[in-house]
């Protein structure tokens, strides 16, 4: 249950959730203070600037840090420490060390002011930038010298801030072929990697397929908790990843049904569908693009494809793609195949803009304490459509003791606020001159070719359509006929719903009356919008309610329990008859008037907790 950690029978009141709202506050005012920082340094940064990383500002080898007993590691609560990435060109790595430096005197500043004065709380604040893989951490910390090819970028927390929620279905070729240069250990590498970026607001399954499906991890999708994490990953230890012949038809008819049972009970984050499809082999029998078309429009699932080595059938992999908005990749034997498909999240990066913070429970690195972290992306506001710099993090752990808030009558609206604002689906708005340009940004062999691929000529030069900024949905807190919320349209026909939801001839116009922007029904304006820089991102206003006591929601919590609304809420207006066979019934409702919450200021006052 959501509400297990209430102590108190009664329900909450607007002075019971004050204090977690107030802490919500600080958490994103902080790192969306962060975010300001590092974007507006980035926009300062010219040619000629130029940072190196010092002795100091480098995280390893920590001479300076020291054993820490509440910690569990050693640890120099008085610097910032940086690991640079792997990756870049020499300007990038000399712009990532810069804005470290720019967050470092930020990150030292807030917990000089928010943490207890011996360090008892374990938090951290943390920075990762996209181009370089790099990494910032306040405070130092001896233990991540010690972990080996650390990239954030495949760490939950990042994938999970640059992103909305998702279904991802993994589709992995299993022939005897993969046994030609280790391509089933890559294989097996990758489908971990990829659920490493996964997270508790994803839903995702594992289909594996030779001349027949073989074995399906689940026949609907799964919510990424770190317990089903580890058991997928567990499962895929205990499979056959190289024996049989190649059929393409079997396990595509096996994703269709896995989506339509998955969204017939409502295992689903009701978001984007990404299909991820590696093979090694050729199917030269599968001729069925129609079919695949027809699903994919129908279920709004986005075709991310895999040539596998010098046998693969390049030409069958790259137009499920290219006819399904997805992104063809042809990977040479040797080549990093677990970097190359984990990296699909940029696609959705590149099409959504994360205005607000999106939160996750982990386990840190070293001490494996457990820890609740509000992340923001922040973007490259240099150019008309804002691409993503990186991603910065601040514990909630760093400001009080979530033990004792657990006890609290307030955490319900706290776990309600963090998990409704992560879970909230995100529209992709990319047309197909962005998709060719990221096609291009992988190799000239990707961007499509075919008569129905515009932009074939794409080059990183080319200007793309933008979408209408003002283009935007009524409100969070709207729910149509059926009890939905606007953004759980992402990706659905809202001109022609499915015959079989029941929705009345006024229920759908009111859909794109007030959805317009989840349902796509925004305008595209040709050369950049007529702008050369992106805005920034607004402010959201903190929810004063549960969406589950509201309207219909699916999966799970931060904490993993079932979305559900909780005894001590104030109200609930959700319908039994949403979810079960019945002529009529009246919602339980409890009247109690909650004023909106104030919009998040980026500078706050020191919380005092009681």
């Amino acid at each position: 249950s959501s509400s297990s950690s209430s102590s108190s029978g009664r329900t909450w009141s607007e002075e019971d959730i004050e204090i977690s709202r107030r802490l919500y506050n600080l958490a994103e005012g902080y790192t969306r203070g962060a975010r300001v920082l590092i974007e507006n340094s980035y926009m300062s940064l010219s040619a000629s600037d130029g940072c190196e990383l010092s002795d100091d500002h480098s995280m390893c080898p920590c001479n300076s840090c020291h054993q820490s007993v509440d910690w569990a590691s050693k640890v120099d609560f008085m610097q910032v420490g940086m690991l640079m990435g792997a990756q870049g060109t020499p300007e990038e790595r000399s712009n990532a060390v810069c804005m470290s430096e720019q967050v470092s005197s930020t990150y030292k500043a807030v917990a000089a002011k928010e943490s207890d004065d011996d360090f008892t709380r374990v938090g951290y604040l943390y920075f990762a930038n996209q181009a370089t893989g790099s990494y910032t951490q306040w405070p130092k910390q001896k233990d991540m010298c010690d972990v080996e090819n650390y990239d954030p970028r495949f760490r939950p927390w990042y994938a999970a801030a640059a992103t909305g929620p998702k279904d991802v279905l993994i589709v992995v070729d299993v022939s005897g072929s993969m046994h030609d240069a280790d391509r089933h250990i890559l294989a097996q590498q990758a489908v971990k990697t990829i659920l490493d970026t996964l997270t508790w607001k994803d839903f995702a399954t594992i289909i594996l397929f030779n001349d027949r499906v073989g074995q399906v991890y689940s026949d609907t999708l799964v919510p990424v908790t770190d317990q089903n994490r580890a058991a997928m990953k567990g499962w895929c230890d205990n499979q056959k990843w190289k024996s049989g012949g190649t059929n393409f038809q079997l396990p595509l008819q096996k994703v269709w049904q896995v989506i339509k049972a998955s969204v017939d009970s409502s295992r689903t984050s009701m978001c984007q569908k990404a299909i991820m499809f590696l093979t090694d082999g050729k199917d030269p029998s599968f001729q069925d693009f129609a079919t695949v078309k027809e699903k994919a429009d129908e279920y709004n699932a986005i075709i991310f494809s895999y040539a596998l080595g010098t046998g693969a059938d390049t030409a069958i992999a790259k137009r499920l793609a290219c006819e399904n908005h997805g992104v063809f990749y042809a990977v040479p034997d040797g080549a990093d195949l677990a970097h190359i498909m984990s990296a699909y999240y940029e696609y959705f990066a590149h099409g959504q803009e994360m205005c607000s913070g999106s939160w996750i429970k982990y386990t840190s690195y070293g001490g494996g304490h457990q820890l609740y972290a509000g992340c923001m992306a922040m973007y490259d506001r240099t150019v008309p459509t804002p691409e993503l710099l990186g991603v910065s993090c601040l514990d909630l752990n760093l400001f009080a003791d979530v033990s004792e808030m657990k006890d609290e009558t307030g955490w319900n609206y706290f776990k309600c606020v963090a998990s409704d604002v992560t879970k909230m689906c995100r529209a992709v708005l990319l047309t197909e001159c962005h998709r060719q340009k990221i096609r291009l940004s992988y190799s000239q062999d990707s961007v499509c070719t075919e008569t129905y691929n515009d932009y074939q000529d794409v080059t990183s030069a080319t200007k793309c359509p933008c979408a209408d900024q003002s283009c935007q949905d009524l409100s969070s807190e709207w729910t149509d006929e059926k009890g939905y919320f606007c953004d759980s349209w992402v990706g659905d026909n809202c001109s022609n719903p499915d015959a079989d939801w029941g929705y009345s001839a006024n229920g759908t116009a009111q859909v794109k009356k007030n959805c317009r922007r989840s349902c796509g029904l925004c305008s595209y304006k040709t050369d950049y919008c007529g702008v050369s820089s992106s805005q920034e991102c607004p402010v959201t206003p903190i929810a004063t309610e549960c969406r589950a006591c509201l309207g219909r929601v699916s999966g799970v919590d931060i904490d993993g329990a079932t979305m559900e609304c909780p005894p001590d809420a104030p109200r609930n207006l959700v319908n039994p008859c949403w979810t079960q066979d019945c002529a009529s019934a009246a919602p339980p409702v409890v009247s109690l008037s909650i004023g909106v919450a104030s919009a998040v200021v980026v500078i706050v006052a020191a919380l005092s907790m009681a």
